[in-house]
């Protein structure tokens, strides 16, 4: 029991160093002392050294005589439920702080915080069961084993509660397609009707429920991000739904599913073509593909796209796929503390354009020099119409239209575009964003030609006007039947209905 009292000290001790070093080793921004450390800062320090040092001086001058207060002193937390709280409560509140904790302080997000808080907890624990009497340890596990069974249970009973109420995704724990969802709009957004509603079928899609003899119909499965969820619209007033009106006047038994995903991109299009295509099994994917690739451009981002297109699945990814508790926990996180609009949440506001202040940054004349990866969306692109291909699935693509366009009036308005860019050291015009997205627009179209796969450009079909979009991005209500009547002439014009 010696060994092990002195192990969980050293590991209490070790703890409080590691916290240490992280403020040892800070540097202040407006030093004041030594030339490093700010006021605050170094009182800190000096307290933090102080805490070290008192112990392991007093042991050194007197050490039989500091032995036994430290004894004492974890007995006596030792025949509390301290050590319980310190496993069962400490750990956990840890955990969650290392998770929300670094966007109220950069500190929350220093491994050496956060190992060497756990070390403290885990040390404070042992040492004041250590020091306790024998019977401490069996206390102990009967209190663990009632106190983990109990969360078992509980985090058991929500997962159910959570499945029954708040079913997830029909496929993928990455693709919120939940079934059967329905939320009334009230929207007050320019060109929008208010009072609309927003609902989803058994595959978690907008739009009809699929058909019985599915084999007998022309299907197609939209693809694409925000622009073609068209969550502020009506389900009557999305350009899918409008699209199957138009689809069935030359063919009745037609159908359109809208799985459309609020902030997916090609990445995000991908794991559909994985996920759901090959258990839907439509006739035609129509992407919609363009604004969510903005991520390449790297001045688009306060944070550089480094691991762009990456994907490592670990415990915690098997975990979120695994339980809607935790899917609903992260949803809860992006809202409240991340406060990014979530998947099923109104959250769009009507655009005034912004007077763009000052000179905008300078980009090259090749805007593709500004993106992190070059070839990001050409390269899913090619895998998307590989993916559609191994799958007996027609493949049919759409650029992405902009109510920004390169001219004048555009060059002298802030591009404030879907992300709301706050750098100033990195402003852009609003015609410079549609110039981007055009360079986009331009690698889709190029691709799809390489690869003889049908590519309507849509965006030459919508006018750069306010009049089709709600913000700079988004179709209203005009915007979405312009869309559904063009894509549908489009494709009744190349064969692809009503052969």
């Amino acid at each position: 029991m010696d060994v092990l009292h002195i192990a969980s000290f050293l590991m209490l001790l070790g703890g409080l160093v590691s916290c240490w070093l992280v403020f040892a080793c800070s540097r202040s921004m407006n030093p004041s002392v030594l030339g490093v450390y700010s006021i605050p800062l170094a009182a800190v320090v000096a307290a933090g050294a102080v805490m070290i040092a008192a112990p392991i001086i007093s042991l050194v001058v007197s050490p039989e005589r500091t032995r036994n207060r430290i004894g004492r002193l974890f007995r006596r937390a030792g025949s509390t439920p301290l050590p319980e709280i310190a496993v069962f409560a400490g750990l956990p509140l840890l955990a969650l702080s290392a998770w929300i904790g670094p966007h109220f302080t950069p500190l929350a997000s220093e491994d050496r915080i956060v190992w060497g808080i756990a070390a403290i907890l885990a040390g404070m624990a042992m040492t004041s069961i250590s020091a306790s009497p024998p019977g401490r340890w069996a206390l102990f596990g009967k209190r663990s084993f009632l106190i983990v069974f109990t969360l078992i249970l509980v985090a058991g009973l929500l997962e159910a509660g959570m499945r029954i109420v708040s079913p997830g995704s029909v496929f993928h724990a990455s693709l919120d397609l939940r079934p059967h969802v329905r939320v009334t709009l009230e929207s007050s957004l320019p060109g929008v009707m208010s009072g609309g509603t927003f609902s989803t079928n058994r595959w978690g899609m907008r739009g009809e429920e699929p058909p019985a003899d599915w084999d007998e119909w022309t299907t197609i499965v939209c693809i694409g991000g925000s622009t073609t969820q068209c969550f502020e619209l009506d389900d009557s007033r999305t350009w899918p739904a409008q699209l199957q009106q138009h689809l069935r006047e030359v063919e009745q038994k037609t159908w359109v599913g809208n799985g459309g995903l609020g902030g997916h991109g090609t990445r995000g299009h991908l794991v559909f073509m994985d996920e759901v295509i090959p258990v839907v099994k439509p006739d035609i994917v129509l992407f919609l593909v363009g604004v969510n690739e903005m991520v390449v451009y790297s001045g688009m981002l306060p944070r550089t796209q480094a691991n762009l297109g990456t994907f490592r699945p670990d415990l915690g990814w098997w975990l979120f796929c695994n339980s809607r508790l935790i899917q609903i926990a992260y949803s809860l996180k992006k809202a409240w503390i991340d406060e990014i609009p979530v998947q099923g949440t109104p959250w769009a506001h009507g655009y005034t354009p912004v007077p763009l202040e000052g000179p905008e940054a300078v980009t090259p004349a090749d805007l593709h020099d500004l993106m992190v990866d070059q070839d990001y969306t050409s390269n899913n692109v090619r895998q998307l119409i590989e993916k559609a291909r191994d799958l007996g699935v027609t493949p049919v693509f759409l650029t992405q239209p902009l109510a920004y366009d390169d001219t004048e009036y555009w060059h002298g308005i802030f591009g404030e575009f879907m992300w709301r860019i706050e750098r100033p050291d990195h402003a852009l015009s609003a015609a410079t964003v549609w110039r981007m997205l055009d360079v986009i627009n331009r690698d889709v179209r190029e691709v799809c030609a390489e690869e003889a796969v049908a590519c309507y450009d849509l965006a030459s079909a919508v006018p750069h006007d306010l009049s089709y979009f709600y913000d700079g991005t988004h179709l209203n209500d005009a915007g979405a039947a312009l869309v559904a009547d063009s894509v549908a002439a489009f494709m009744i014009r190349e064969g692809l209905v009503g052969r």
